[in-house]
């Protein structure tokens, strides 16, 4: 699977992203104003419905957390209340920038965006308490590689909340079967993926299916999505949209 559906490179996803965002490259319901406004995110129904609660109950006023691959900072912006500072980090010029300006906009005093150029995450050992990965490991060049550096960079005992997109459903299958910058979904994409690439560095403590849709946004879609999702649905909640793991660095492990 990894051999036929391979990802992308960093620097081809950094230029793609680039072009996204000065319109060079179209992507219809996925486009930028669609997917990427951090204000649009940030008061987007589903996102307040399925991410904000989810991410409440595991931040704390105390914790020092890291955004990694925070795009234009839209869900950003929403943890930021929720803890003692944030740090957004990615690897797109453009997607810093524009969080950045929002930072500054909605003066957001314990957040900062750092730029990511190299291999290495430009952090110390144990850093953080909280990392926070939306849709961004499917993204990854050298995921074990990258999931090496989160590990040290999380303190003992710290905790990765990860979203990331369900194979399983339909829609994402369709669409994303024709998108190459979204390859890297095919090889990961579930449950048991990606406790795999985790290893023995983190205890899994939550995994659950996730109702969040950025874009497309419409009334039908979120319906669907919702309805997917509610516990009360489990015999169709393996078709949500979204994938929440919480999982718990392991005491003694750096790296």
């Amino acid at each position: 699977m990894r051999n036929i559906f391979r990802n992308y490179s960093s620097e081809q996803t950094r230029s793609f992203y680039e072009g996204l965002s000065s319109g060079d490259n179209k992507r219809g319901i996925w486009g930028k104003e669609r997917r990427f406004d951090p204000d649009k995110i940030s008061t987007n129904v589903s996102v307040l419905k399925h991410f904000l609660p989810v991410v409440t109950r595991h931040l704390a006023a105390s914790d020092k957390c890291l955004d990694l691959g925070c795009g234009t900072g839209g869900f950003l912006s929403l943890m930021a209340p929720l803890c003692k500072t944030i740090t957004g980090a990615d690897i797109v010029p453009s997607f810093v920038n524009e969080c950045q300006a929002m930072i500054e906009r909605k003066t957001l005093f314990i957040a900062n965006v750092v730029l990511l150029e190299k291999d290495k995450l430009p952090f110390a050992d144990g850093e953080f308490d909280k990392i926070i990965m939306v849709d961004t490991i499917h993204h990854l060049e050298e995921p074990r590689h990258t999931m090496s550096e989160v590990t040290r960079v999380l303190k003992p005992g710290g905790e990765i909340l990860i979203f990331e997109p369900n194979k399983f459903n339909p829609l994402l299958a369709v669409i994303w079967i024709l998108d190459k910058n979204e390859y890297g979904f095919w090889p990961l994409g579930t449950f048991n993926a990606y406790k795999k690439l985790l290893g023995d560095a983190f205890q899994v403590e939550q995994e659950e299916f996730n109702g969040v849709v950025i874009g497309p946004d419409d009334r039908f879609t979120v319906a669907l999505a919702d309805f997917l999702s509610n516990p009360a649905n489990r015999l169709l909640g393996w078709l949500s949209p979204k994938m929440f793991i919480a999982a718990r660095k392991v005491s003694g492990q750096s790296e």
